[in-house]
């Protein structure tokens, strides 16, 4: 049996440098093409629409060819499967694979949603499913409209009311970013935008202004455990959304796109333009029609579920920081607050309680448990609640019970066999 520990806390720097390596490599086209040309360089020449037909549960599946074969970042991802549907009447997707392998993709299970067809257990399966393969079509929802054209691939989604075009993905030879790549590391896909939309999102992040998108800013998204303080860092979640409010002949509207991929990424968002740039997984993506900003929200946690229900102390006045070094410590923070007259629901602590770091345990020293439960008594009695941090990272350590307890159950993910 094969498992992948976490790494200890020493390599964190090291991994951030290698990815910091990787984002600047990525960008290194971009800014080598504005220092020395007004034409960027491009990485391939895209992919075309070889066949098309109805899936069987009512979408369409398509097979995507390279046009051209290079090595920028790897070799390309030769057949492409494309799949599109609209599950719901203001919700299309847009799913872009290996045609040949299985990819990484955000668990099924965690993410309940409709597994794809297989291409290769559909194509051709009757000549009634068949399409007639042109140029350009489209294939219309009750709001949105998905439209297709074949050589080089593009396709854009567009609001049936009014004809709006929501995401464009067609690269015209003077815009800076390039056709559709898919490689094994590196995924791009890009999409025009109206220079007056107003885009938030793309979270978490310390970005200085805020949840608005500013252009020429890239958004990074790769999760790191490091302070809010910081500007220009990213934080604990990666949330690959945006929504997108326009102004069209004095009416609001609004809308959102998902991407649903949990690989690294840089978006970069031009004010005319936004680009993709992903090291690894799938493009599945998910148009949510709104019109209103509320439907927006409501359309997307209809997807990926709804905020749980929170007690009713958990509105209340929190107190949390890494630092509170014993408990002693502690007591006194929550005596200050009283002495100030200000209330104080919850007092948390961080790592500080653990012995040796260690997830469900106790300092002895700086924490001792008779100590900490008169603690819990004397708080619980004024009606405060008291939370402790827990990391996800269990130590590789044989003398620790939770491991043992751990790998006795096999409860660790067995990297193995969940890149099958």
């Amino acid at each position: 049996m094969s498992f992948f520990p976490l790494p200890p806390l020493l390599s964190s720097s090291f991994s951030r440098f290698l990815f910091g390596f990787l984002i600047l490599s990525i960008l290194l086209p971009d800014l080598a093409s504005s220092s020395s040309s007004n034409t960027p360089t491009k990485i391939g020449k895209g992919y075309r629409l070889i066949s098309i037909q109805e899936s069987p549960n009512g979408g369409l599946l398509g097979l995507l060819q390279v046009k051209q074969k290079n090595n920028i970042y790897g070799p390309d991802i030769p057949l492409l499967q494309l799949y599109v549907k609209h599950e719901t009447d203001a919700r299309l997707r847009v799913h872009i694979t290996d045609a040949e392998k299985q990819r990484w993709e955000v668990p099924y299970n965690l993410l309940p949603r409709e597994t794809p067809p297989s291409l290769k257990q559909t194509l051709g399966r009757s000549r009634k499913d068949a399409y007639t393969l042109k140029a350009s079509d489209q294939y219309a929802g009750k709001e949105l409209v998905f439209t297709y054209t074949a050589d080089p691939f593009s396709f854009s989604v567009k609001r049936k009311s009014n004809g709006q075009i929501l995401f464009d993905s067609n690269s015209e030879e003077s815009d800076p970013y390039n056709d559709l790549v898919f490689k094994d590391q590196y995924l791009e896909l890009s999409t025009k935008l109206p220079k007056d939309a107003s885009l938030y999102g793309l979270g978490e992040n310390t970005q200085p202004h805020g949840i608005k998108l500013y252009p020429n800013e890239p958004y990074t998204l790769y999760t790191t455990d490091v302070s809010a303080i910081n500007l220009n860092a990213d934080l604990y979640g990666s949330h690959p959304v945006y929504m997108d409010l326009r102004n069209v002949e004095g009416e609001a509207y609004a809308h959102a796109v998902l991407l649903l991929n949990s690989n690294g990424m840089d978006v970069f968002y031009r004010g005319n333009s936004l680009t993709y740039k992903v090291i690894g997984g799938v493009f599945d993506l998910y148009f949510f029609s709104g019109p209103s900003p509320l439907d927006v929200v409501d359309q997307y946690t209809s997807f990926i579920g709804r905020p749980a229900a929170m007690p009713y102390w958990a509105f209340g006045f929190h107190q949390c920081r890494w630092g509170y070094h014993n408990l002693s410590v502690v007591e006194d923070v929550v005596e200050n607050y009283k002495k100030a007259k200000i209330p104080l629901d919850v007092i948390w602590n961080d790592d500080d309680h653990m012995d040796g770091h260690k997830d469900f345990t106790l300092n002895p020293v700086n924490y001792p448990r008779p100590q900490l439960l008169a603690f819990l008594d004397k708080i619980h009695a004024q009606g405060m609640k008291y939370i402790v941090i827990i990391d996800p990272g269990i130590g590789v350590n044989k003398s620790y019970g939770v491991y043992q307890r751990a790998f006795a159950n096999d409860v660790f993910i067995n990297m193995r066999a969940s890149l099958i």
